[in-house]
């Protein structure tokens, strides 16, 4: 061995709490691959109470700090978004005698609190939280303009804005769910239904607001149609025993033909015509809006299945090639 026991025992609590040099450190490490008895002396550290009671309490000053420096940026941000708020309350009590608009700056100052305050005081899931504040007081800042304008356009505005913020968010918060048995295994079909749920609910609201008679057969069955559409390539995804080239080869296509045909779908719910737009095609011919539309659902048909037929066939010969050991 090169080094001496004594001379690594002076550097093995340096080397413990990697606060030594990169010399020392390979020199340590070299003698330790050899030494049995200085490794023994290096776990013999590990184990030592008082060595664990330093960590916890450096950690517990560490974690002692971070919340101190939380309340701390809370208090700042409060008092900075007092300011402003007990301005507006004095100004609209003078100019208006009553509270009427400073109720909306304080549901915008909640958004705002939302973004910023929940992430720092939530201990734990800090995005979840952080995003049911963000709905709830985004949906309170809409019920205060609605008043204030004395409009009845509230559920109008307040479903389709769930409805989009459950698109993009729902799979996140549903992950974060402490859900068990068949729930905790199809997260993802809860997502669908309770996103197709909206989506009707949207329907629904829209038409009572609208009032109008003839608008709950063509949207219900167009919104039907496309939301059929959505669960096919939902379960083919997610259910479909086959590879994920098969499925994507499969979805690619169902793309393709859904995108080449929803146009005249919708023209026979709305007008009752029923003509097949791609019969039309001629991809010689371009001069007329007819044709281009024709042309180009043409293209999307070809090009799509094309790309969806060698995607499933990829999928298959994957399938039928025997892994190498």
């Amino acid at each position: 061995m090169r080094y001496s026991c004594e001379l690594i025992k002076d550097l093995l609590p340096l080397y413990y709490d990697g606060a030594c040099s990169a010399p020392s450190r390979a020199a340590v490490e070299e003698h330790l691959a050899a030494c049995p008895a200085c490794r023994q002396t290096l776990a013999a550290m590990g184990e030592d109470p008082y060595s664990g009671q330093l960590q916890r309490e450096r950690e517990q000053v560490i974690a002692h700090y971070g919340d101190h420096l939380k309340k701390k940026a809370v208090l700042i941000g409060g008092c900075a978004l007092l300011v402003p708020l007990l301005a507006c309350l004095v100004v609209n009590i003078v100019t208006g005698h009553a509270l009427d608009w400073f109720f909306i700056v304080l549901a915008a100052m909640a958004v705002f609190a939302s973004l910023t305050a929940v992430p720092l005081l939530a201990v734990r899931k800090k995005g979840l939280w952080t995003l049911c504040g963000f709905t709830c007081s985004l949906l309170v800042l809409l019920l205060c303009c609605c008043l204030y304008a004395g409009g009845d356009w509230f559920w109008v505005a307040a479903v389709p804005v769930l409805f989009g913020l459950a698109a993009v968010f729902l799979p996140m918060v549903a992950r974060q769910l402490p859900l068990r048995g068949a729930p905790a295994r199809h997260r993802a079909l809860l997502v669908m239904a309770v996103d197709t749920l909206l989506l009707y609910a949207v329907i629904a609201v829209c038409g009572a607001y609208s009032g109008a008679a003839d608008y709950w057969r063509p949207a219900l069955l167009i919104t039907t149609v496309c939301a059929l559409f959505a669960w096919l390539l939902f379960l083919a995804i997610r259910y479909l025993p086959a590879s994920g080239l098969t499925r994507a080869g499969i979805c690619t296509a169902a793309v393709a033909i859904f995108g080449s045909t929803i146009q005249d779908v919708i023209f026979w719910i709305l007008y009752g015509e029923r003509e097949l737009t791609l019969l039309r095609a001629d991809l010689w011919h371009w001069h007329t809006d007819a044709l281009v539309n024709a042309n180009t659902y043409l293209l999307i048909l070809l090009v799509g299945g094309a790309v969806g037929a060698a995607l499933i066939e990829a999928g298959l010969l994957r399938r039928r090639t025997p892994k190498k050991r």
